[in-house]
């Protein structure tokens, strides 16, 4: 029993502190007060990609700046009664409607979009053949200026030289001396065509190629590994697969969801009427500027690739033969 005092006696006490903090002042504007706690939900408002932001001290204090000007001109427009405005009023309809009309489709497409790991894995096996990789091989060249140069190369190969250590010496690709004239894997489509029809008939790994020219000057290649046709495995694509797969649902249950609300719903357009009202002539109005709302931090979010990152050929940095 003493036991159990003691426990409820620290936990009364943690929430008694805890409470204390978060009603602990940071600033008062005309003694409107902004607590501790109305701060750190304001913080919490703030996209992830964007915390670090207000990670600092300096960074959290700007942010508590921006609070205090966004009291004065709620203030301000408290005391010029624009809540009262008609233009105000008409404006925050629309929003209320965009926003009733956005929750309803929210909850309606949530509800009905879910998928599972079962309906990844079919869908994958279903379309498989859209995640098939191409045959890619991994070459390694020899770049001169001059065609004599390359056949100076050649002799140098022949007589036993051996082909990386000619790269590094006499190659003038820039990253020859690192590399040794490496330049990875590539499919069919994305290297120079003349460097690219050479390369892909190279048979056997260790086999070189004849003196290849393009822009560039003149190429020895030799065929460094194969990698044969091959599917990317359904891990590698299940993220991409499940925003996919959930668009697609959610266009279908959208457009589904309209349309039964239109059956079920008494609907009558007077056509006569709509082709004898004749639209007016568009007004030119100044495009105002955009207002930076204090307290408030946008972002943007990045465009989604239809691709998933792992069907896309990797090119490598300054590869002289990559178009």
């Amino acid at each position: 029993m003493k036991k159990l005092f003691i426990c409820l006696f620290l936990a009364l006490l943690a929430v008694s502190c805890t409470k204390k903090q978060t009603d602990k002042v940071l600033a008062t504007i005309d003694g409107d007060k902004i607590t501790m706690q109305e701060f750190n939900k304001e913080l919490d408002k703030i996209p992830m990609n964007m915390k670090m932001l207000v990670a600092t001290e300096s960074g959290k204090r700007n942010y508590l700046d921006r609070l205090i000007i966004k009291k004065l001109l709620l203030k301000e427009a408290s005391k010029a009664k624009i809540e009262s405005d008609k233009e105000f009023q008409d404006r925050l309809a629309d929003i209320k409607e965009q926003l009733l009309i956005e929750q309803v489709l929210k909850k309606k497409i949530t509800a009905d979009a879910r998928q599972s790991d079962e309906d990844l894995k079919k869908y994958y096996e279903e379309h498989k053949e859209e995640f098939k990789k191409d045959r890619e091989i991994n070459t390694r060249h020899i770049l001169v200026k001059t065609e004599e140069e390359a056949k100076q190369i050649q002799s140098k190969l022949k007589s036993g030289e051996d082909f990386i250590e000619l790269a590094k010496k006499y190659s003038i690709d820039p990253n020859a001396k690192a590399s040794g004239g490496d330049i990875g894997f590539h499919p069919k489509g994305t290297l120079l065509p003349e460097y690219e029809n050479a390369a892909f008939q190279l048979t056997k790994v260790g086999q070189t190629s004849g003196i290849v020219k393009t822009q560039f000057g003149y190429h020895i290649i030799r065929l460094e590994g194969v990698k044969p046709p091959a599917y990317v495995p359904f891990e590698e694509v299940k993220d991409f697969l499940k925003q996919k797969i959930a668009q697609e649902k959610q266009k279908e249950i959208l457009d589904k969801y309209i349309e039964d609300l239109k059956k079920t719903a008494k609907i009558t357009v007077d056509e006569a009427a709509l082709k004898e009202e004749k639209p007016e002539a568009p007004q030119k109005t100044e495009t105002p500027q955009k207002t930076e709302i204090p307290g408030k931090i946008e972002t943007q979010a990045p465009a989604k690739s239809d691709t998933p990152e792992s069907q896309k050929p990797k090119a490598k940095e300054e590869p002289q033969p990559a178009k």
